[in-house]
């Protein structure tokens, strides 16, 4: 018995990963993105929903195209991928509820 209570002791401990929040612009300003975590999820598998939306060259989103729900880890490197691609996170007048 003391050898898997040993095991279960010497496990690491998961730490809580930032979720992405917010919106990202692309750099053509054709669409933005709305990363937001999914209240639906569980704590110890949050998941986050993505909405890609057509918007105006302000970056006013328009028109949503489509809506995915993805785990964090592929939220962290979508959302690290696009800034690396000239996205830019914006603030919209929108509320993050109305998305």
């Amino acid at each position: 018995m003391p050898r898997i209570k040993e095991r279960i002791m010497n496990q690491p401990i998961r730490e809580a990963l930032a979720t992405p929040t917010g919106w990202l612009v692309s750099p053509t300003r054709e669409f933005c993105i709305f990363f937001f975590r999914d209240p639906k999820s569980e704590m110890a598998f949050p998941r986050v929903s993505t909405q890609l939306w057509y918007c105006l060259e302000d970056g006013t989103p328009t028109k949503l195209k489509n809506t995915r729900r993805i785990d964090l880890e592929s939220a962290i490197e979508t959302w690290h991928e696009l800034l690396t691609q000239d996205w830019e996170l914006m603030k919209h007048p929108i509320s993050d509820t109305a998305a």
